[in-house]
């Protein structure tokens, strides 16, 4: 699993509730060797505040996850650089994606209006 930075409760919620989908366990198995209840981790996996940092812990544990602590700054500029990094590898595997994303999206639009029963608006002459 990639490194996930937790910036609220339901962040911290969905990341628990994908590492468990990930591996496949239910809410009662995790809660047993977590030692919680399946209510709280339910409740957890909502987003709830106010959890026990404790109980979290051996949540994380029972997921074979691990708490890191990061400067929110240093983090961030990774995130940023790890964001520009892939943009700069798509642009450079497909260097007409842009083109073609906007063409989908016009002939999706277009088939939309012809469903609707919407003429096309006819082209400006150019002149």
């Amino acid at each position: 699993m990639a490194e996930i930075i937790i910036s609220d409760w339901t962040k911290l919620g969905s990341a628990l509730h994908a590492a468990r989908h990930r591996q496949r366990l239910s809410q009662e198995e995790v809660a047993q060797r977590a030692g919680v209840s399946r209510s709280w981790l339910a409740r957890v996996e909502a987003g709830h505040r106010g959890v026990e940092f404790e109980q979290l812990l051996r949540l994380v544990e029972a997921l074979g996850l691990s708490l890191a602590l990061t400067d929110s700054k240093t983090a961030n500029r990774a995130v940023d650089a790890e964001g520009l990094e892939a943009a700069r590898l798509i642009a450079a595997t497909y260097p007409d994606a842009d083109k073609r994303l906007r063409q989908l999206g016009e002939a999706e639009a277009e088939a939309r209006r012809r469903s609707w029963g919407i003429q096309p608006a006819a082209e400006p002459d150019d002149e």
